[in-house]
């Protein structure tokens, strides 16, 4: 591993490879060891040899994926084809002591989170029944499991991604703690159970927040909804939320915490939601 900043590295291997004042990346997202590659498209035709070149900068790297295009669809499948080193990209990332076996190339798994996932995981109390309404690999499901004495209902609705948290579980060594629920979380999920619910999707989470409100203990409880959205729309979304609460019997405080810029003018905000009977 090279203590030169990533750019300057890129910079220096590939100075006379590539035209002068690329906008060459300035970091990747290390999953395993595979390095996740954000290229600007006016350096697609040189993706294999910033692939190659980033090969050498950490002897972590084994495999180096370029992103092709936006995640899709509620699987949240990711664009990602590998341009330099090992093609099996089936791996084992480990993070905060929690291991993670599965392709990124087939399921998504945000690096940016990883602070959202160290504050969830000390913020649960022990004793709580916690439910990931979009759990994937365990990304919040597991850190919870594995650091408090919480019953954990881990809902994913991607079979394959289904497949990586059955293992993960077994992997991690908490099949007492967490129950692993095949399908679309407004239709599977636990009722009047949770003293928190954790909403980890991006794209019209409040058509999904009836369902949260449904699997929320009688007496309340907490739900951190993730969004992406503009600042500006926040006023508004905590109104909806608001309004919603009420028809299912809860009143609500809502604070809003900005994760990280999701494109430009779009925000990822968590949206922490504590609700109590009316």
């Amino acid at each position: 591993m090279t203590d030169m900043q990533y750019r300057d590295y890129l910079r220096t291997r590939l100075k006379g490879l590539i035209p002068d004042g690329a906008a060459l990346p300035n970091g990747f997202n290390l999953v395993g060891h595979v390095a996740l590659l954000h290229l600007d498209s006016s350096l697609s035709e040189f993706a294999h040899l910033i692939g190659s070149a980033t090969l050498g900068y950490d002897w972590r790297i084994r495999s180096v994926a370029v992103r092709l295009g936006p995640t899709e669809g509620v699987f949240r499948i990711p664009a990602y084809a590998v341009v330099a080193g090992e093609p099996n990209t089936l791996t084992t990332h480990i993070e905060g002591g929690v291991k993670y076996r599965f392709d990124p190339l087939v399921v998504t798994f945000s690096g940016g989170n990883r602070r959202e996932r160290i504050r969830l995981r000390s913020a649960v109390s022990p004793g709580e029944i916690v439910v990931d309404m979009f759990a994937c690999v365990g990304q919040f499901a597991l850190p919870i499991a594995a650091g408090k004495s919480s019953q954990v209902f881990a809902i994913e609705v991607n079979p394959v991604a289904y497949g990586y948290l059955l293992d993960n579980i077994r992997l991690n060594k908490v099949e007492n703690k967490v129950v692993a629920l095949l399908g679309d979380c407004r239709e599977v999920h636990p009722s009047r159970m949770a003293d928190r619910i954790v909403m980890g999707y991006l794209h019209n989470t409040l058509l999904y927040l009836p369902a949260a409100l449904e699997t929320l203990s009688a007496k309340g409880g907490i739900i951190h909804m993730h969004m992406a959205a503009p600042t500006s729309e926040t006023v508004s979304i905590a109104s909806r939320i608001g309004s919603e609460a009420h028809h299912n019997g809860f009143m609500t405080q809502t604070i809003v915490r900005r994760i990280k810029t999701y494109s430009p003018g779009v925000e990822h905000m968590v949206f922490d939601i504590r609700a109590t009977p009316e």
